[in-house]
């Protein structure tokens, strides 16, 4: 009897793992934010890096998970005037601030395969904020400053995509990612928006 449950054990459990796929994803990162007085504030880039898991419910449908590093890069410019009735020998010049943020991205999607070249996702990331660095730029000089206390330490967005098999395992894909959660503590209503072009490769 404990031999025959060890047994449907074993043919339940390989079940389920011929129905995981482990890959490895890389892509680039186009990101800026959205929502008040945020029209100033230009796009930048980043990267994505990581593993992602998809369970195959069947041929059409199956859900993705992983866990990506994320680098975003968002910039903006301005010009600095000095009141020259003040101090005549001071001279105006243009600043470009730019902040970086590294974050640890848990994607879970829905992936819907209406052919087998072609893939349909929709669902949301779960984004843990590891780090955030402003940058200022002007007269070829540099400072910079972590600002990682001023950064909210979780967002959730909500992500939609297409994929497409360029080979056998070998997957290109699109996302388009829209915050839905505040990245700032200090100011209230302004949120990650990115897009992604990238390359995922289906180990096993």
């Amino acid at each position: 009897m404990l031999k025959k449950l060890v047994l449907a054990a074993l043919v339940a459990a390989s079940a389920v793992f011929a129905q995981i796929n482990v890959s490895g994803r890389v892509a680039f990162n186009y990101g800026n934010v959205w929502g008040e007085n945020t029209d100033d504030i230009e796009w930048g880039a980043g990267f994505i890096l990581g593993p992602e898991v998809r369970y195959n419910i069947n041929p059409m449908i199956s859900i993705i998970s992983g866990l990506e590093l994320d680098y975003r890069r968002i910039s903006t410019e301005y010009h600095v005037e000095y009141d020259r009735y003040l101090d005549p020998d001071l001279r105006d010049y243009d600043v470009t601030e730019t902040t970086s943020f590294m974050y640890l991205d848990i994607p879970l999607l829905l992936r819907v395969k209406p052919v087998s070249f072609f893939s349909i996702d929709a669902g949301m990331f779960f984004d843990f904020n590891l780090s955030a660095n402003n940058a200022l730029e002007y007269e070829d000089e540099t400072m910079s400053d972590d600002v990682s206390a001023s950064v909210k330490p979780f967002e959730f967005a909500l992500v939609c995509g297409l994929g497409f098999e360029v080979v056998s395992d070998l997957e290109l894909n699109f996302r388009a990612l829209f915050g839905m959660t505040s990245l700032s503590k200090n100011v209230d209503k302004i949120k990650h928006l990115r897009l992604q072009a990238g390359l995922t490769y289906w180990t096993f």
